[in-house]
């Protein structure tokens, strides 16, 4: 293995209400340190937006290194790389999107009904914890081995919500304002778009939305919303061949 594989350092950003560990796995053997981010409650009391968040990051992280977003985190890692190209080196996003409401222009996004209805479960102190948890099933819904899914998720249903209520609304409100169309259209720094076959939390641009000329958009068979199982495996060997020159061996 090269010596430049040997110093390849990686920033993974979860997304709202889900722990960043839950994609460890598809870093199995990462030649270099690993930093997973979890939107915690101490990332989401100090930052009062998702710009803020990306800036505080690039604090703690200075070092060049390869950042990967999932689902609202890879709206945190587009903004980091909008704001440092030189310290994110290169960008994948997972299941992540530009936009997540629906508008005239994004007519991909989740309808703003369907978000304010979720939206009013979340603040409910009744109901909060049910809507967190049904959240969590549709992170891997359409799965083909449902059984093994299931059992996968168990643990991160009884770890439980990573945020306290107020924080989870705060993420809400983020995904509700946050709108990156124009910048996923001019980043320069090299990306990768992982898009879910399967997601039925986002759906899949790959057809509707034509990102800058330095990304690659890759609609991964068989992914969920949480890349597991089969689909994780392939999202690894994409990610491998994005990252890595040929004749460099990360293995898998």
């Amino acid at each position: 293995m090269s010596q430049v594989a040997h110093q390849t350092p990686l920033v993974v950003i979860g997304g709202w209400g889900v722990d960043a560990a839950m994609l460890l796995p598809l870093f199995d053997n990462w030649p270099g340190e690993i930093h997973m981010v979890s939107l915690n409650d101490s990332i989401m009391t100090r930052c009062g937006s998702i710009s803020a968040v990306a800036a505080y990051l690039l604090d703690r992280y200075p070092c060049p290194a390869v950042w990967a977003g999932w689902s609202q985190g890879a709206q945190v890692a587009m903004a980091a790389a909008s704001q440092s190209a030189v310290q994110v080196s290169r960008l994948i996003t997972l299941a992540g999107f530009p936009r997540f409401l629906a508008s005239p222009d994004w007519p991909v996004g989740m309808a703003a009904n369907t978000f304010n209805r979720f939206r009013a479960d979340v603040a409910s102190e009744a109901t909060a914890p049910q809507a967190w948890r049904r959240f969590q099933q549709l992170l891997i819904h359409g799965c083909d081995d449902r059984l093994q899914a299931r059992k996968d998720l168990v643990p991160w249903l009884e770890q439980g919500a990573s945020v306290a209520p107020a924080n989870l609304i705060r993420g809400l409100d983020w995904l509700e304002m946050e709108d990156q169309l124009g910048l996923w259209q001019q980043v320069r720094v090299p990306t990768l778009h992982l898009q879910a076959e399967h997601d039925a939390i986002v759906r899949s641009w790959v057809e509707t939305f034509i990102p800058s000329e330095t990304s690659e958009t890759v609609s991964i068979p068989g992914m969920t919303h949480w890349p597991r199982g089969h689909a994780a495996r392939l999202c690894r060997a994409a990610i491998r061949r994005f990252v890595f020159c040929k004749g460099n061996s990360w293995l898998i």
